[in-house]
């Protein structure tokens, strides 16, 4: 594979392993004034107003701060210190310091939190925040969660959360809300603009035999149309096998090992087979982690089904600008899903049950997912922004905005298909096989069916 040397080179000065990276802002230009007038004598003129205006404003903004001198918190994060992330999270810690006098402990756990913090909290460990992906945080750690919803209603929340995740928190805490979302992504197939431009691609494919056109046009412009890394081939399966017979469906046959009887397993089984032996698929596809991604940055390969933190880890790996467009896996005919059906996810953070300390930790974390700080976390590492009043999104995910809007059901990571730790090893490889073309549809279908 080309580039394979340095793609290693820059793989190990990644900052995260997931959902990180680095994005940028534009600065607006200055305004001119509307008469010239000497700079010095302008500047005179103009300092007094700007000073007790400025001064007027943070006045107002002192007086309406609470006072939480000698308050501390402990702030248990699944991000390390020099990500990105962490970054802006110990600049939003610092801020609520300054300006309420609590003082906030952050120790960074990085992504082992997920198992860490349920034996810490059982042998009484001092936390009072933490936070991990938001599903997890509230299906794993429910009992550990004080419930926000009064302090969230006093403080107006629910307005800047998107509604399709303040009803999946609610769902999975029995109404309650105790998580509050941040960093949300989704998951679609990502693809270089300039490919499809170069390749006579002019509208982005709605249905699977559309996504197969377009791969030919993609393949005879010199490029392969799609790669996945070898961990995606659980995603291709599951969505195609949605598509077909929805989320529900899919974890029935995976869990009861129903291959043989469901005649649209095999049909999902064929259309993936097809993908690949039309060689619409990248000859190194499904490569390891992360050199399928990268060929989209070394201008090898166009498109991707991923979460939409791919984008970002593609441009850092390879150093590429890539113009991004975004799209919903393709709907099947005869199937039950469509576009408004994908992954819907976010980071989120819990406030333990046990803190003494509940409304301080309520508005710190308020002040991190909305408003300045959820827009430095978006900008940071090219994420969608969770506070619906922050509607500028970054271009690199700027793509899936009108789809994600309309989004109403929700999948899980590869639709489920690796929440069955039974079975988990046992789909990969025999999915490996189908893609490397060892099997056929049916053939996997048998292989599947064995392994009850």
């Amino acid at each position: 594979m080309k580039k394979k040397m340095l793609s290693l080179l820059l793989v190990s000065a990644m900052t995260a392993t997931a959902l990180a990276g680095c994005g940028s802002s534009e600065e607006a230009p200055a305004s001119a004034p509307a008469e010239s007038a000497p700079a010095s004598e302008a500047a005179s003129e103009a300092a007094p107003a700007e000073s007790e205006a400025a001064g007027t404003e943070a006045a107002a903004d002192d007086a309406a701060a609470p006072d939480y001198s000698g308050v501390e918190l402990t702030y248990w994060s699944m991000w390390n210190a020099a990500e990105p992330q962490g970054q802006v999270l110990q600049e939003a810690a610092d801020a609520f310091s300054e300006k309420t006098g609590a003082k906030i402990n952050i120790e960074w756990k990085g992504r082992d939190i997920k198992t860490l913090i349920g034996p810490a909290l059982d042998a009484g460990e001092d936390v009072d925040i933490f936070d991990t992906d938001y599903m997890m945080l509230t299906q794993q750690n429910d009992k550990y969660l004080a419930d926000l919803t009064e302090m969230a209603a006093a403080a107006d929340y629910e307005k800047h959360v998107m509604p399709i995740l303040l009803e999946n928190a609610k769902e999975w805490s029995n109404g309650k809300l105790k998580v509050m979302p941040y960093q949300p992504y989704t998951t679609g197939i990502w693809y270089d603009k300039a490919m499809f431009e170069n390749a006579g691609v002019t509208e982005t494919p709605e249905t699977f035999d559309e996504l197969l056109a377009v791969c030919e046009q993609l393949k005879a412009s010199g490029v392969n149309p799609m790669t996945c890394n070898s961990d995606g081939v659980t995603l291709l399966y599951g969505y195609q096998l949605a598509r077909y017979v929805g989320q529900d469906k899919v974890i029935e046959i995976l869990d009861n090992a129903d291959w043989a009887n469901v005649p649209e397993a095999k049909k999902a089984a064929d259309d993936i087979h097809t993908l690949f032996e039309k060689g619409y698929m990248s000859e190194y596809a499904p490569a390891n982690y992360p050199e399928g991604q990268n060929e989209i940055g070394f201008g090898e390969s166009c498109m991707i089904l991923n979460a939409s933190w791919i984008p970002n880890e593609i441009n850092q790996n390879t150093g590429a600008t890539v113009d991004w467009g975004f799209f919903p896996w393709p709907s099947v005919e005869g199937g039950v899903d469509g576009a408004e059906a994908s992954m819907v996810g976010a980071q989120g953070f819990g406030i333990v049950d046990k803190s003494d300390a509940k409304q301080e930790a309520f508005d710190f974390i308020l002040s991190v997912v909305t408003g300045e700080n959820d827009l430095k976390m978006a900008e940071a590492v090219s994420s969608i922004p969770a506070d619906t009043e922050n509607t500028e999104w970054p271009e690199a995910v700027k793509g899936a905005e009108p789809y994600f809007k309309n989004m109403t059901k929700t999948y899980e990571w590869a639709v489920g298909l690796e929440n069955n730790a039974t079975y988990k090893e046992i789909l990969q490889d025999n999915l490996i096989k189908l893609t490397k073309l060892e099997l056929d549809g049916q053939g996997f279908i048998d292989a599947m069916a064995a392994s009850k």
